[in-house]
C-alpha cells in the first residue's frame, strides 16, 4: 500500500501571517493537530497543536490576562512554526512513512509531489491501517502462535487453520526472543478453539488467545 491510498487530500493549510488563535480555531473546528504553512503556494513550515499550546504557556507569568491575550493576538505563525519540514512523496510506501516518523519523532508528514502540497499523513492514519489491516474492526479472535525454527512453519500453520474450519482475516509475523518469530493470525469467528487445538497437536505453541468484537 501506497502513502497516496491512506494520506488526507483535503488538507487544511494557514499562512506564515496567521495569527495564533486564528490557527487554534482551526484546529479545534476541523479536529485536527496539524497545520501545513504554504506562502505562495509552497511550503515553508508546519504548526501543531502541540506547538501552539506551547507558545501560548511562553510568555512571563507577571503578564496580566489582557496583556497576555494583546501578545497572543499578535504572534503570527510564521515565528513558532517548524521549518525545515520533513515531507514524503505519494507514491511512497506506508511502512516507509511509519519508518520516517519513528526515526523522526514527528506525528506527521506532509505529501508533496514535487513542489506541491498534495496531502497529508499522520499516525492516526497509520494507525488505521494497522487495525483494518489485523482485522481488530470486525467480530474476530487472534492467536499469537510462537513458530519456532521449522521450515515453512507459516505455511504449516495456515494449513492447520484452514483444516480446523476455520478462515483467516489475517496473518502477520513479529520477531520474538531469540530471533524466533511469532505469527498473529486473526480468525474470522469468536470460538477460536478448533484452531488453538489443531495447532497444539502439530506441537505450536499458542501463548495466548483473546478475543474481540
Amino acid at each position: 500500500m501506497l502513502v497516496q491510498d491512506i494520506m488526507e487530500r483535503q488538507v487544511v493549510t494557514i499562512n506564515p501571517r496567521t495569527a495564533l488563535p486564528e490557527a487554534l480555531r482551526l484546529l479545534q473546528q476541523r479536529r485536527i493537530r496539524h497545520l501545513p504553512v504554504l506562502e505562495n503556494g509552497e511550503l515553508v513550515g508546519i504548526i501543531s497543536d502541540r506547538d501552539l499550546k506551547r507558545a501560548m504557556a511562553s510568555p512571563a507569568t507577571s503578564l496580566t490576562v489582557h496583556e497576555l491575550q494583546y501578545l497572543l493576538d499578535r504572534l503570527r505563525i510564521g515565528e513558532i512554526m517548524t521549518r525545515g519540514v520533513i515531507t514524503i512523496g505519494p507514491m511512497m510506501p506506508v511502512e516507509a512513512a511509519a519508518r520516517l516518523m519513528v526515526q523522526e519523532k514527528i506525528s506527521a508528514l506532509p505529501v508533496t509531489d514535487g513542489a506541491r502540497l498534495v496531502g497529508i499523513v499522520t499516525e492516526t492514519d497509520l494507525l488505521q491501517l494497522l487495525v483494518e489491516a489485523m482485522g481488530a474492526a470486525e467480530p474476530s479472535s487472534r492467536l499469537d502462535v510462537l513458530l519456532g525454527d521449522r521450515p515453512s512453519a507459516l505455511v504449516e500453520v495456515v494449513r492447520a487453520v484452514e483444516d480446523a474450519g476455520l478462515r483467516i482475516s489475517s496473518i502477520v509475523t513479529f520477531p520474538a526472543r531469540g530471533g524466533m518469530k511469532t505469527a498473529v493470525v486473526r480468525l474470522a469467528t469468536i470460538d477460536p478453539g478448533p484452531a488453538v487445538r489443531a495447532l497444539e497437536a502439530r506441537g505450536y505453541a499458542v501463548r495466548e488467545t483473546w478475543r474481540s468484537a
